[in-house]
């Protein structure tokens, strides 16, 4: 998908939980192995006592007054999530819109597990474009506390962070921002029962009442499903969405405007053996890694990584970044930005 007509990403920002749960503590505490420490090369989580809505809720004001945008100028609120945010039976979009005063909003929720917030990046410029609307907020927030999440060991190649985003989608630029050139994205719905497995669908949530373990629903349906070529689907999925961001946006795999790449905040091993191999051989930017310090951070990977790649020195104005994008289900995107004058 190219967006020919200016579509602009103002002031992302990401707000992290205010605790860092350093990975020493974590293997002293019995919360993870050392050999999955060293393997995932994480060296601290961010925990949080908030609710995540109010993590995002400090987020979306922070964009707002960055941009030098009014909340009551906002036309939508897109919020996007993979787990708890705080009640049950409830709209955790209409709440940040009434929290932070985007009293004309029309709130939206976005469940595509991890990808969440690069599919409401795009929901959000495809509107913009088609109504001529008024900017829209983007926003994200995760929490995993326990006991109903194990955040170190509860899955397979990722440790979990708690930390929300935002970020303004409008057809002129303000702060620091970037212009949204193209995205991309595929799908493999043959997956989806990864993170199902063999459980029964139950009549009400379990949340806290027992501890979600993502690897349990994995293992079991990689054992039910052994033939199924999941290293090469995701592999498949990666340089597709990537090769296709790049031609829409007319742009080379080895252009020289191509500053940086920022992949899913997943652990080290994971990235080195299968991403950045799909990655690279279709994209010749330069992979930042990102997240050590975080953790991954559900449906905010994608905006936090624009917002830390925005902060490096060696980012300048008519550079290209790469975000890339992978969520449960399972959906991967890419988009490709150029970074605006500020």
């Amino acid at each position: 998908m190219r967006f020919d007509t200016p579509v602009h990403l103002n002031a992302p920002v990401h707000a992290l939980g205010e605790h860092a749960q350093p990975v020493a503590d974590a293997v002293t505490g019995l919360l993870i192995d050392e050999e999955n420490a060293e393997r995932y090369a994480y060296t601290a989580l961010r925990t949080s006592t908030h609710a995540p809505v109010e993590l995002a809720a400090r987020a979306a004001a922070e964009s707002c007054t960055a941009a030098g945008t009014p909340p009551h100028r906002i036309a939508q609120l897109l919020h996007a999530w993979t787990y708890h945010q705080g009640h049950e039976f409830w709209s955790p979009a209409h709440y940040l819109a009434q929290r932070i005063g985007a009293v004309a909003a029309e709130p939206v929720g976005i469940q595509q597990m991890c990808n969440g917030g690069l599919a409401a990046l795009v929901q959000a410029a495809c509107r913009l474009l088609a109504t001529g609307s008024g900017p829209a907020l983007v926003t994200t927030a995760d929490c995993f506390p326990q006991p109903g999440f194990d955040r170190w060991g509860g899955d397979y190649g990722v440790c979990y962070g708690d930390g929300a985003t935002s970020v303004l989608v409008d057809r002129a630029p303000h702060g620091r921002s970037v212009r949204l050139l193209s995205a991309a994205t595929v799908a493999a719905p043959v997956l989806e029962g990864m993170h199902r497995g063999d459980a029964p669908f139950s009549p009400a949530p379990t949340s806290g009442v027992k501890t979600l373990l993502p690897k349990l629903a994995k293992k079991e349906f990689l054992t039910a499903h052994p033939a199924l070529p999941f290293g090469p689907i995701a592999h498949d999925a990666v340089t597709s969405v990537v090769t296709r961001a790049l031609r829409d946006a007319g742009v080379g795999p080895d252009d020289g405007r191509l500053r940086a790449a920022a992949l899913p905040r997943l652990a080290r091993h994971v990235m080195a053996d299968a991403y950045e191999p799909a990655f690279r051989a279709v994209c010749a930017a330069p992979v930042v890694r990102l997240g050590a310090d975080t953790g991954h951070l559900g449906a905010g990977d994608a905006v936090a990584n624009l917002s830390d790649l925005l902060d490096r020195d060696d980012v300048r104005p008519g550079d290209l970044l790469v975000l890339l994008s992978a969520g449960a289900g399972f959906t991967w995107s890419a988009a490709i930005v150029e970074v605006n004058q500020p």
